[in-house]
């Protein structure tokens, strides 16, 4: 089965083409690619996870052709943003 896995931050993105027998979960996908090594800090189970921008828990499996998006924890709400100007 073949998906995408994806990860970006204010610095880098980093979109990997993976291939791996199904059944497969999120976690496991993530873990398995290159991204984990790129970014220790990430953790399946700490981080939301979603595919093309749904959220799913770590446990989800993935299908052929998705794209597995791990998220970074959003930092300031929309209001504190607003705030700025």
């Amino acid at each position: 089965m073949k998906f995408t896995i994806a990860h970006a931050n204010g610095y880098e993105s980093r979109c990997v083409e993976m291939e791996m027998p199904a059944p497969v979960t999120l976690r496991e996908a993530f873990l398995a690619s290159p991204l984990s090594a790129l970014y220790p800090w990430l953790d399946p189970d700490k981080h939301r996870m979603g595919i093309f921008g749904h959220f799913c828990s770590a446990d989800s499996e993935v299908h052929e052709g998705d794209r597995i998006e791990i998220y970074l924890p959003i930092e300031r709400t929309a209001q504190e943003a607003d705030d700025d100007e």
